[in-house]
């Protein structure tokens, strides 16, 4: 199995439930090229995103240990099979990287609290799936939730994108409004694609960091 083969077979997700940023992304003709992925789990989300916006660097971030062991087993396996096989030109792009450790990262990290392995202003992108509602549900509700976003804000350059796929839930009576915790961190919304919670689907949340913020 060569580089192209495991990462389709093994790695790869469902690029369409990606659709909604990449396209965004493109209709405000924002480029990315560094992204850090917060919740990456076992890594697939990371190199999935790497893959389907075109990166030059992917960082994953996650606090469970475990997972993030198995995204750095999967890292050394592609290194493995680069060094055996050779790397084929239909492979993603930052994969065909000579050093791979340079191109993509994984660091065990709690999104609520500064993450010292991740630069301040260094990204293009933060993303995050499901992560934000586990942290409110979880985790302290609102105060978590708006640390959260406030770790994912530290690390993006002025001007990048800190978006987020959460999905649209019920607390009590009233759903939850995750937008007020994107606009206490001075980040303006670019694109809110809501959903209601009757339609059971997730909201995608899409806002920019100013050069005041």
């Amino acid at each position: 199995m060569d580089l192209s083969e495991y990462f389709n077979q093994r790695i790869l997700l469902q690029k369409e439930q990606y659709h909604w940023l990449n396209q965004t992304l493109a209709n405000e003709k924002i480029q990315v090229h560094r992204i850090a992925n917060f919740g990456c789990q076992d890594g697939t989300e990371t190199l999935t995103l790497g893959y389907i916006l075109g990166v030059q660097e992917a960082w994953g971030i996650d606090k469970n240990e475990v997972e993030i062991m198995n995204a750095q087993r999967t890292l050394k396996t592609i290194q493995d099979i680069k060094w055996t096989r050779g790397v084929p030109t239909n492979a993603p792009a930052f994969l065909r990287q000579q050093n791979i450790e340079h191109a993509v990262k994984f660091y065990t990290g709690d999104i609520k609290s500064i993450t010292s392995a991740l630069p301040s202003e260094y990204f293009d992108l933060a993303f995050c799936h499901f992560v934000l509602y586990h942290i409110w549900l979880d985790q302290g509700g609102g105060r978590a939730a708006q640390s959260a976003v406030q770790e994912m804000a530290r690390v993006v350059r002025a001007g990048g994108i800190i978006a987020a796929s959460e999905p649209t839930v019920r607390a009590g009576k009233f759903e939850i409004n995750f937008e007020q915790y994107f606009e206490a961190n001075g980040l303006k919304p670019l694109h809110i694609e809501s959903k209601s919670f009757a339609e059971n689907q997730d909201t995608k949340y899409f806002y920019v960091k100013d050069s005041t913020t």
